[in-house]
């Protein structure tokens, strides 16, 4: 198959040529053209393009990109769970149990990461508390890294509280069997993940 393409590059002077059909600049070499004209905007009229500085060599190639392989999740933002196991669903790594309020005795999974609390969307719904944000009330974080827990109030209108001490700023660290005020909902915390186990170490308990 013919080449095609052309592989068009400047002379120190300023001169474009095809460096597939010429070893040096033949515009140079004849004379033709003076070191100020482009000789591709000569004639009719074409306007001016922009030279490289005389003493420059920068040589552009003019080849077809296509992009490889681009798949469907181009410019979306994916969270990875670093303790679940390959292919496996989030493992669960601590809960919240409802023991005061509307929905007294219900458990919420807790899952690595964010986990956002709302009355009607989020990670943890706790519905039929009516004192509790539609949505992003608060969050509980799961750090892996760290193996540690946190809570922090997000868009919520009420205060939020842990052992009956308001959460300011950041948020605060939680520790097992914390009791959390949301709204009219008191919850208990009970992490499953910490120093003692990880799903990152294979499920292994130590001791």
């Amino acid at each position: 198959m013919a080449e095609i393409l052309q592989k068009i590059i400047s002379c120190p002077k300023g001169h474009y040529y095809d460096a597939n059909q010429y070893d040096r600049c033949p515009l140079c070499a004849s004379g033709t053209f003076p070191e100020t004209e482009d000789p591709f905007s000569s004639g009719n009229g074409g306007g001016d393009r922009p030279r490289e500085q005389p003493g420059r060599n920068f040589s552009n190639t003019i080849d077809p990109l296509t992009p490889t392989n681009p798949g469907n999740n181009m410019g979306k933002t994916q969270f990875v769970d670093v303790d679940a196991p390959a292919g496996a669903p989030a493992p669960v790594v601590g809960w919240l149990v409802a023991v005061d309020g509307p929905c007294r005795g219900t458990d919420y999974r807790i899952h690595t990461g964010y986990n956002y609390i709302g009355r009607e969307t989020g990670d943890i719904r706790i519905q039929g508390d009516a004192a509790i944000s539609a949505e992003k009330d608060a969050n509980v974080t799961y750090v892996p890294q760290t193996k540690r827990f946190y809570i922090a109030h997000e868009l919520g209108k009420n205060v939020l509280l842990v052992n009956d001490l308001p959460v300011i700023g950041g948020g605060v660290e939680l520790h097992n069997y914390d009791r959390i005020t949301i709204g009219n909902t008191k919850l208990l915390f009970v992490g499953l993940c910490g120093e003692q186990f990880s799903w990152a170490d294979g499920g292994k308990t130590d001791g």
